[in-house]
């Protein structure tokens, strides 16, 4: 047997009713873990013996610091541990918080609450965002009659949703803020899509792209406006924090405990070609490299077809996590746009099969952590493979020349599995 025939029958298995039907299982199953891992635990610790939602404590810890009077300390280790382990008796090492400080000020009123009520709201917070982000990808999916149930479906069941919500993550904000644009972009609203991008404050690494974006698409007054918000916000965070909160942030990151703990300590969590590089042993500061080699294929593959936002938004953001310094799993939800557009325009083959290794990758990630720590020669395992299909979609979106509207370029997923060769044919 080929390849191309082995590849085709796997395709072949890929139909609307099984995608549906595991993306619920999974759903479903993913769901039950998380909450018996919490209800059966001393809440907020976890049955697993840690504090429920990990990262939110790092967010709760900024929060409460703002609250607290403690600004000149934001970001000391040693204040923000003696803060947990007060808040939390019997939490286990650091949930260092290491946003900038619009981060803290936005956790504000969430931080105002026990820690485990806080946990719980940020949790429905997080759900609302994400389900409210999702119903404004139905504009980018087309018309055709239940593609949207079918992707929301598949969207809840992915490794990324489940790492956001389970780790108490914030790219839901971010995701919120991309789509909520897009919607006012495509309504000739170029202002409000500008300003609404100023969120890119509480979570920089992940915006760092979007001015040349609107550069790209000679967007001027949406980037005059991202320009001027941001600007006002950074302003009105100074009576609040200083300046000396957003230096001690920026020591911060360039402090060793960040090299080691972030860059280093949590590659394999990472979804990044720069991430892979250095987990293969590559040094750490080759990410920024990589970074300037992204921006640089995106400007020279997006200027083709800038007229066409949802392309080059979905090409934007896949080189925002393919290339970025610092992409985790869940800021993986960032891509629903990218997603969306290769579920309507370039639903092909290779766009499938690689979505599927992805998947497959990403949920390997404990397991295959667990099994590298057992021996130091099975490091490798552990590397953040997932960032090769990434990037193999990233180059089907760059790379494509045909327009949006090619009926040639996508065709819409089978409802059962018998013979598909026309269909192979057009999507091949």
């Amino acid at each position: 047997m080929n390849l191309q025939r082995l590849l085709g029958r796997v395709d072949a298995l890929i139909v609307r009713e099984r995608v549906r039907n595991y993306s619920l299982i999974i759903a479903v199953m993913g769901s039950v873990a998380l909450l018996c891992n919490a209800a059966l635990g001393q809440f907020p610790v976890t049955l697993a013996g840690e504090v429920v939602l990990p990262d939110f404590f790092a967010y709760w810890t900024g929060g409460r610091m703002v609250l607290l009077g403690q600004i000149n300390e934001l970001y000391d280790p040693a204040v923000q541990g003696a803060l947990q382990a007060a808040a939390v008796p019997s939490t286990r090492g650091l949930a260092w918080f290491i946003s900038p400080p619009t981060t803290a000020l936005l956790l504000v009123p969430w931080s105002a609450l026990p820690y485990g009520w806080g946990a719980l709201a940020w949790t429905a917070t997080s759900v609302a965002v994400l389900g409210l982000a999702l119903q404004y990808a139905r504009p980018l999916l087309g018309h055709r009659e239940g593609d949207h149930r079918l992707f929301v479906g598949v969207m809840w069941s992915t490794p990324a949703v489940f790492e956001l919500i389970g780790a108490g993550q914030n790219t839901a904000l971010a995701l919120l803020a991309v789509m909520l644009s897009l919607r006012l972009a495509a309504n000739g609203r170029e202002i409000g899509a500008g300003a609404v991008l100023a969120a890119g404050l509480y979570k920089p690494h992940l915006f760092v792209l979007v001015p040349v974006v609107l550069l790209v698409q000679r967007r001027y007054r949406a980037l005059g406006a991202l320009a001027a918000t941001s600007a006002l916000v950074f302003l009105a965070t100074l009576p609040v924090v200083g300046l000396g909160a957003w230096s001690s942030w920026a020591k911060a990151l360039a402090s060793p405990l960040y090299r080691d703990q972030v860059q280093v300590g949590l590659t394999w969590k990472m979804q990044s070609v720069s991430a892979l590089s250095a987990a293969l042993g590559a040094p750490p500061r080759l990410a920024f490299v990589f970074l300037l080699i992204g921006a640089a294929a995106f400007v020279w593959s997006a200027r083709r077809f800038r007229d066409d936002a949802p392309r080059v938004w979905a090409l934007a953001l896949m080189t925002t996590v393919v290339f970025g310094p610092h992409a985790m799993m869940y800021d993986l939800v960032l891509l629903v746009p990218v997603a969306a557009y290769l579920f309507a325009h370039r639903n092909t083959r290779a766009a499938r099969l690689l979505g599927i290794v992805t998947c497959v990758l990403l949920w390997s990630v404990p397991i295959r952590y667990a099994v590298a720590g057992l021996d130091p020669q099975w490091h490798a395992l552990s590397a953040p493979w997932s960032a090769v299909p990434l990037l193999g979609l990233w180059i089907l979106l760059a790379v494509d020349r045909r327009p949006s509207a090619d009926p040639t370029a996508a065709a819409p997923l089978a409802t059962s599995q018998p013979s598909r060769t026309g269909q192979e044919k057009a999507s091949g």
